[in-house]
């Protein structure tokens, strides 16, 4: 939604606000919202009451960002393709467990993974020469941590190891130009990270 909807209230988490009801739910600023129906024509009728509600107090959806997605375990068991969505930093697709059954998974979404690699790039160009190497790497190694904390979250092992992979790469090559002369090859670069590791990824978040 384009404008604020909130009057003070704020949510946390998750909120499960019946629609076409007489209850309802209150979202702050910029809050992105997912509604999960069982059936396609209750996510049509939901999506044309919103946008005449909205319309009520001179609001609307913003139909860039406002979309219906198929997400049917069932369909998918019989071959047909299902969608995807991104929320709050993560893609939500179906896929197969080791079991084989079909369950849905997630991973880190692509455009926040490059959003997050290009300020991972802008803060070590801009402190490089600012710090001494320690304390740019436990910079460094603070922020890896917290990535993992929040994307590390079941079936996205990948995912998380790719950012740390890149990040790490991005921190080698600015490392390299704090000065004329090179700091690190990359082999006496590993030997560093083998002296002073970084955070190793692994699943925080479990949801099976």
């Amino acid at each position: 939604m384009d404008h604020r909807l909130d009057n003070g209230s704020g949510v946390s988490r998750e909120v499960h606000a019946p629609f076409c009801e007489q209850h309802w739910g209150k979202f702050p600023m910029l809050t992105h919202l997912v509604i999960c129906c069982r059936y396609e024509k209750d996510a049509v009728r939901i999506r044309e009451v919103m946008i005449k509600r909205l319309a009520k107090f001179k609001l609307e959806l913003n139909e860039e960002k406002t979309k219906l997605v198929s997400f049917s375990k069932s369909k998918s068991k019989q071959g047909t393709r299902q969608g995807v969505f991104d929320f709050l930093g993560f893609t939500f697709y179906l896929g197969k467990s080791r079991r084989g059954t079909i369950v849905p998974k997630i991973r880190t979404s692509g455009k926040r993974l490059r959003a997050k690699l290009k300020r991972v790039n802008e803060w070590a160009k801009r402190i490089r020469n600012q710090y001494p190497l320690k304390v740019i790497w436990q910079a460094l190694c603070t922020k890896l941590r917290g990535h993992i904390q929040y994307y590390g979250v079941s079936f996205n092992f990948r995912g998380v190891q790719t950012f740390i992979d890149k990040a790490t790469r991005i921190m080698f090559k600015w490392l390299n130009r704090r000065n004329q002369r090179r700091s690190f090859d990359w082999e006496h670069f590993r030997l560093f990270i083998k002296r002073f590791p970084l955070p190793s990824v692994h699943i925080v978040h479990c949801m099976v």
